[in-house]
């Protein structure tokens, strides 16, 4: 089925639950105008061209309650040429058909649509979906209560994928049809020139009608056409064959030997082989040249038969590469994908096994006498942690599920910690220096991006320069100060500051340089480059509303420039210290899905002064508050839990109780933004892993703006 030109997915969703049906709608047609959700989700794993990618797409979406109402949809759907991309199927349906069979006659009425099924139980029989409703590779299945980023997410992927199979099954019709259309103009052409040898003298005329309807179809550039000899010998060609082959000119092709060039392919057979038995090869693919300028060819021929032998052998060559590239592409973006989530999953959970090491490691400093080896080791302890937490920070940022924190900053301190770094792990042969000429070096970026700028840039240059050695040079300047200037759209010169990396490695040809941005360009080998960090630099730069410049020739090395805007001053918000508080008295309720993280919250809090009422379920958390929702001064509460997250325990805690102090703790999810939580109520949010200080400081910021008769100063 024809997909409509359109980056409008249609969607049916089949729920007998009407909020969940509306979640589904608001999830996919309203969440999507949110700029910064939109920018977050995709600016990394995407690397879609703008107006291409999934954030510029709009969905419309279908919403039924029966499995009945659902076949009636996509009945019509499919009737009036306009197809759904995804049905999202709850398992449990009412009316007497439940959601696996109704995903199964989805299935039959269109093959092409992806299946998304939804259940909240426990025991989903998935070993009999996936026989059921086939092909396995077009169906996934998601547990409730999810995270609407998470089906968001999820929607865009197989909305996206189900638009690149149409893409590529038209693609593939479309060649189809071709090579059989042109298969079946040479057959007729060689038949009608055969009948009208044998009747020269009366059909003189439509003889020499039928050459020139050939001629003109041979010399058409769309394929590489040929005609040789049985001994290979070149008779003819057209442009497009001298082209494929290295050929100034067809003229120069003819006389060449069709059975040599096909050899230097490195086919796996010589085409004497392949034409000896059926006389035929249809479809036959292979590659012409090497590395980047490596093209993949569909290779049609037929050997003209006289007796028992053939006599000449024709044929004509299709360039196929850029769909094997499209198919390239799609397999490394649900490689990217994939890495993406993973990485996210893994950072959520090593951020809840921090909690606990910097929890308790806090808790004994607390108890050790100041000075002591005890005291020291500790210490130690909680550094490590919290260089373990920044590294999960960079993690999240790979996986975008960590928000941007652009701040005002100098760039200084930034650029010297960040080579720093890189020359530890630089071979010997590659020196590394700084120049800073820079005036003014205040800029509003985030510090965990402007690191992946430099490491990005500085690594690049220093593997071309891996086996010869040399050095280089990186230099902060101000841009108006001489040199290479932003465009004159981007603003006045004075209003940046130039960072430049050179290095006198063997450079790059106009071809690469014209590709360097592109996401998965890469000229490293394979397993040795993904081809995404320049395209992440050139993201990166572009957010902080900057330029890049790349400057680059063979044996010339190679330059980058970025320039980043300045700000006015790096005077931040300032905000009265709060003093150090001594809590008399309060209840607090700490709910956390991890056993650990709750006993290590209990004796923190516990330590401070409080009484703490502690839950490892939302759901029993809601009933206990409920029950005596007046006991409680304040509520902690993690947001990723099962049943029920954070933010709708808050939501049904304020429902309850307005005005109840609650504090949110996340380790990276987007959905959580100052916007968000203060239009629920939240009083405030900690990142984990959980720092005492940090809690501290969040209860006495709702404490003592509601309930200062809870605490006293000192």
């Amino acid at each position: 089925m024809t997909a409509p030109e359109t980056n409008t997915f249609r969607v049916l969703a089949v729920d007998p639950d009407r909020d969940a049906l509306t979640l589904y709608r608001d999830i996919l047609c309203y969440e999507g105008h949110n700029p910064e959700a939109l920018e977050s989700l995709f600016d990394q794993r995407s690397g879609a061209a703008p107006g291409d990618g999934a954030d510029s797409a709009r969905y419309e979406m279908v919403r039924v309650r029966t499995g009945t109402e659902a076949l009636s949809a996509l009945s019509q759907a499919v009737n009036n040429g306009v197809p759904f991309a995804l049905a999202v199927v709850e398992i449990r349906l009412d009316g007497g058909m439940d959601g696996i069979e109704t995903a199964e006659m989805i299935r039959d009425m269109d093959e092409d649509i992806e299946i998304l099924m939804l259940s909240s139980a426990s025991n989903v029989p998935l070993t009999e979906i996936n026989r059921r409703v086939q092909p396995p590779e077009k169906l996934l299945y998601l547990q409730k209560p999810f995270r609407s980023q998470e089906f968001r997410q999820v929607a865009i992927s197989l909305c996206s994928k189900w638009r690149t199979e149409t893409r590529l099954r038209e693609l593939n019709e479309t060649l189809t049809q071709v090579v059989e259309a042109r298969t079946e103009e040479l057959n007729k052409a060689n038949r009608r020139l055969l009948d009208d040898i044998a009747k020269r003298a009366a059909v003189l005329k439509d003889l020499k009608a039928s050459e020139e309807r050939y001629r003109i179809l041979f010399e058409k550039n769309i394929t590489g056409n040929f005609v040789a000899a049985s001994d290979g010998r070149i008779l003819d060609c057209n442009e497009a064959f001298a082209e494929l082959f290295g050929f100034a000119s067809a003229h120069d092709a003819r006389g060449g030997n069709i059975f040599e060039l096909w050899n230097k392919t490195g086919a796996e057979e010589p085409l004497q082989t392949l034409l000896a038995g059926k006389r035929k090869l249809p479809g036959y693919e292979l590659s012409i040249g090497a590395g980047q300028a490596s093209r993949q060819i569909l290779a049609n021929i037929d050997a003209v038969e006289t007796n028992d032998s053939y006599t000449e052998v024709r044929g004509y060559f299709f360039d196929i590469t850029e769909r094997k590239h499209l198919e390239r592409q799609l397999r490394l973006a649900q490689k990217m994908e994939s890495l993406g989530t993973l990485a996210g999953g893994i950072a959520h959970d090593f951020n809840n096994i921090l909690g606990v090491i910097l929890g308790y490691a806090e808790i004994i400093e607390g108890s050790a006498e100041e000075d002591s080896g005890l005291a020291r080791r500790v210490g130690e302890i909680i550094s490590a942690g919290r260089r373990a937490r920044d590294l999960v920070t960079q993690i999240l940022n790979f996986s975008r599920q960590s928000p941007e924190e652009r701040q005002p900053m100098n760039l200084s301190p930034l650029l010297k910690e960040a080579l720093k770094m890189l020359r530890s792990s630089l071979p010997a042969n590659i020196a590394l220096n700084l120049n800073i000429t820079a005036s003014d070096d205040n800029v509003m970026a985030d510090a965990t991006q402007i690191h992946q700028i430099m490491l990005n840039l500085c690594t690049n240059a220093a593997q071309a320069m891996a086996q010869t050695g040399g050095s280089v040079e990186v230099e902060m300047a101000d841009a108006d100060g001489g040199g290479p200037v932003p465009p004159r759209d981007q603003g006045k010169p004075e209003w940046f500051v130039r960072i430049t990396v050179r290095d006198d490695g063997p450079g790059m040809d106009a071809e690469t340089m014209e590709r360097i941005f592109d996401p998965f360009f890469t000229t490293k080998g394979p397993g040795e480059g993904t081809g995404m960090g320049l395209a992440m630099v050139h993201g990166i730069v572009k957010r902080h509303d900057g330029h890049i410049i790349a400057e680059s020739a063979p044996g010339k090395g190679t330059v980058f420039h970025v320039f980043l805007p300045r700000t006015p001053s790096l005077e931040r918000p300032r905000t009265e210290p709060l003093p150090q508080l001594v809590f008399t008295k309060g209840r607090i309720l700490f709910v956390d899905d991890e056993k650990a993280l709750v006993d290590i919250g209990k004796e923190m809090l516990e330590g401070m002064g409080f009484e703490v009422v502690t839950r490892t379920s939302s759901i029993e958390a809601l009933e206990a508050f409920r029950y005596r929702a007046d006991d409680f001064d304040l509520v902690i509460t993690d947001q990723a839990m099962p049943n029920m997250t954070g933010l709708e325990l808050a939501k049904e805690m304020l429902a309850i109780r307005p005005g109840i102090p609650v504090i949110l703790c996340t380790g990276f999810s987007e959905a959580v933004s100052y916007e968000r939580i203060r239009e629920i109520g939240i009083g405030d949010f900690i990142m984990k892993p959980i720092l005492r200080q940090e809690m501290m400081e969040a209860i006495g910021r709702l404490l003592g703006e509601v309930r200062p008769d809870l605490m006293a100063s000192r």
